[in-house]
């Protein structure tokens, strides 16, 4: 596929000018890098310009990576799509469904008729939900009866379902329990395992969960929209995690996020490294249920997010680790792509159809925050007009 460079320099460099304050991005096909590029300020008050070495944080970016090292298992014999979760967890056994509240703002809970596998945590169809877009998640949050996501720690894991398992679609904390069980299985940290199975394999220098102080200064800032002005939101970077979030909190950058997103380039060998079988990396980018459609991720945080409609009024449903759009996007990717983004606003998709992915890293809340997903769509005009 002949892409236009300069065309996508012009796009990218007036959406840095006007809308965003920090782009990074770049397409890649098969055995090449198509397209980088690299736009605006990291620190907008230091006037510091993005460059190759500036790191993002990638937030749900970090759920594909997951997913690969859950798949890892499935070639290994160890796990199957259909493995529930309580033989490794027998705790999940006591999980109830959250049904609401009563008149006096206690919890309704009702008993599971069916156990959570691995295939439903890839696809956000067991059951769990996530604080920033479930009502009754924020809820239980706000009165004190859950730990936030955002603590830092895992005990935000003993959050309840919101639905029967594998009978709907929401967004959720699903693949914060595959990286737990990556864990378990492999007796290590989910960053240990992901460094030996995924990052050094693809020499993945940049991409890690705990990151040193002398690299701080690299991570480009998280800002949010002040009325023409960008405001610099406080966000630290961790020396040393204490939880490793299966689900997020991987910081990275492109070069080597394009070097991940190679394996479904190359049907799991890249660089003569096998990472994934290719009948794994083809489950991976196919839609496990096709009539479990994605929804609107309602916000109930709008710090944090705005509603989320991916390409509204077409279909999409989940693959085991990506969003697949069903029918062709007007301002761009076709049919069965696969891809996802981070809460910060980054964004990557593969095309299967046209040999190609593509990926765009902002640092700025809301996510799908106008002024971001505004400069998304031009992005991906740019590549394929």
């Amino acid at each position: 596929m002949l892409i236009n460079t300069e065309k996508i320099n012009d796009t990218l460099k007036k959406a840095s000018n006007q809308r965003v304050p920090a782009i990074s991005a770049a397409v890649l096909s098969k055995d090449k890098i198509l397209y980088k590029g690299y736009f605006g300020f990291s620190n907008v008050e230091k006037k510091k310009p993005v460059a190759q070495n500036s790191l993002f944080r990638i937030a749900s970016m970090t759920k594909a990576i997951t997913s690969t090292c859950v798949y890892q298992q499935i070639d290994r014999g160890k796990l199957t799509l259909n493995t529930s979760l309580k033989d490794y967890f027998p705790e999940i056994s006591e999980k109830k469904i959250l049904d609401g509240f009563d008149g006096d703002g206690n919890p309704v809970l009702k008993e599971p008729e069916s156990d959570i596998t691995i295939g439903q945590l890839l696809t956000h169809t067991s059951g769990f939900a996530y604080e920033i877009w479930n009502e009754n998640i924020a809820k239980l949050v706000e009165k004190g009866d859950l730990v936030t996501a955002f603590a830092g720690n895992e005990e935000f894991l003993k959050a309840p379902l919101v639905f029967e398992p594998g009978s709907s679609w929401e967004y959720g904390i699903g693949i914060d329990w595959l990286g737990v069980l990556i864990e378990k299985i492999n007796e290590c940290s989910l960053q240990d395992y992901m460094k030996r199975n995924i990052f050094n394999p693809l020499n993945m220098e940049n991409t890690s969960y705990d990151l040193s102080e002398e690299d701080h200064d690299r991570v480009v800032a998280v800002y949010g929209r002040n009325g023409d002005a960008y405001m610099q939101m406080p966000f630290e970077v961790p020396e040393k995690s204490s939880f490793y979030s299966g689900g997020g909190n991987l910081i990275s950058n492109v070069d080597d996020y394009s070097s991940f997103l190679k394996i479904f380039l190359n049907a799991g060998t890249v660089n003569g490294e096998k990472i994934l079988s290719e009948k794994s990396v083809q489950s991976m980018l196919q839609s496990l249920n096709k009539t479990l459609e994605m929804n609107t991720m309602k916000t109930q945080v709008p710090m944090l997010s705005d509603n989320v409609d991916f390409f509204p009024n077409t279909t999409k449903s989940w693959s085991p680790g990506f969003m697949i759009n069903h029918e062709d996007i007007q301002y761009g990717r076709p049919a069965n792509s696969a891809g996802w983004a981070g809460l910060f606003n980054s964004f990557f998709w593969i095309d299967q159809k046209n040999d190609i992915a593509a990926l765009i890293l902002m640092q700025m809340l809301p996510f799908v925050e106008k002024g971001c997903f505004e400069t998304l769509k031009d992005f991906e005009s740019s590549i394929y007009s």
